[in-house]
C-alpha cells in the first residue's frame, strides 16, 4: 500500500459546505494531478456523518475530532461518538484539536479547551492514533500543556505559524510541522524561515482547503490539486527539486500516519 512517489494532502476539509455542489469533480481533479491520499480532517461534530461518506474512496483517510471552538458546546455523548468514530478503518488521527483563544481568551474557555485536548488526547491514546493539532493564538500555552505529558501521542502542529523557536521545541517533543498555503504569500517571511531551518524530514504539506488558497490562487476557494504550489515553495527554500520535497512530505506522512 506504501508508495513514496506521489503527494498527499495531509489536511483538507472537502465535507465544507463550499464543496456541495461539484465535491467529486475536486476530488477526481487532485488524483488526476498527482494527489495520491487526501486526509479528510472532520473537526466540526455537524461533518462527522458527511467525512464518512467520503470515505468510500480508496485513498480518501480520515481524522475526527473536536475543535478547540467547538469544545464548549460537545456533549459526553459526542465524545462517546468520537470514540467510535476513531475505531473506524479508515482513520488515521485525531484532530484537529488543540487551543484556539482568537475570538475568546477567558479563563472560562480556555479551561474548557484545555479539557477538550486533554479527553482527546487519551483517545488517541487508547486507540494509538496520531493526533492533528490546531493552535491559534496560543502556542506558548499549548507547549507548557504538553511538557506536564510524560508521553504525547505522535502528531503534526496544523499549519505551523510560530516562531522558529517554537518550531525546534514542538519537534524536539516528537511533532511535525504542517505546512500550507501561507508559506508562499509574499509577507510570510516568519515561515519561510521556520522552513528554512527546519529538516525537510519534519515538514508535511496541507491545503486547509477550503481555505488559505496558496498565492496564485488566493481569494478562491482552495482545494487539493493546489498542494503543488506549496511544494514548489517548500523546495525553493530548501534549494531541492519539487519531486525531492514531494517525495520525503509524503514518506513523513506515510511514517506518521500509517497508511
Amino acid at each position: 500500500m506504501k508508495d513514496n512517489k506521489m503527494i498527499i494532502d495531509t489536511h483538507a476539509h472537502m465535507a465544507d459546505s463550499k464543496f456541495d455542489s461539484d465535491r467529486e469533480v475536486v476530488i477526481r481533479k487532485a488524483f488526476n494531478c498527482g494527489v495520491g491520499k487526501i486526509f479528510e480532517i472532520a473537526c466540526e461534530m455537524r461533518y462527522w456523518d458527511k467525512a464518512l461518506e467520503l470515505s468510500k474512496w480508496d485513498n480518501v483517510f480520515l481524522s475526527f475530532g473536536i475543535h478547540p471552538i467547538e469544545a464548549w458546546e460537545a456533549t459526553r455523548q459526542d465524545y462517546y461518538k468520537l470514540q467510535t468514530l476513531v475505531q473506524n478503518k479508515k482513520c488515521i488521527a485525531v484532530g484537529e484539536i488543540g487551543l484556539d483563544f482568537h475570538y475568546d481568551s477567558s479563563s472560562r474557555n480556555i479551561d474548557i479547551q484545555k479539557e477538550s485536548l486533554a479527553e482527546q488526547i487519551d483517545i488517541a491514546t487508547k486507540y494509538n492514533k496520531a493526533i492533528i493539532i490546531h493552535c491559534r493564538d496560543a502556542y506558548d500555552e499549548i507547549i507548557n500543556f504538553f511538557r506536564k505529558y510524560k508521553a504525547i501521542p505522535k502528531g503534526v502542529i496544523h499549519c505551523f505559524s510560530g516562531t522558529s523557536k517554537q518550531a525546534k521545541i514542538f519537534i524536539g517533543m516528537g511533532f511535525l510541522l504542517g505546512i500550507d498555503g501561507p508559506v508562499t504569500y509574499k509577507k510570510s517571511e516568519n515561515l519561510k524561515q521556520v522552513v528554512s531551518e527546519t529538516d525537510v524530514n519534519k515538514l508535511l504539506v496541507e491545503t486547509d482547503c477550503p481555505y488559505l488558497a496558496p498565492q496564485k490562487y488566493r481569494g478562491q476557494r482552495n482545494e487539493p490539486s493546489y498542494i503543488v504550489e506549496t511544494l514548489k515553495e517548500i523546495a525553493a527554500i530548501k534549494n531541492i527539486s519539487i519531486d525531492e520535497a514531494a517525495q520525503v512530505t509524503t514518506q513523513n506522512a506515510l511514517n506518521l500516519f500509517g497508511v
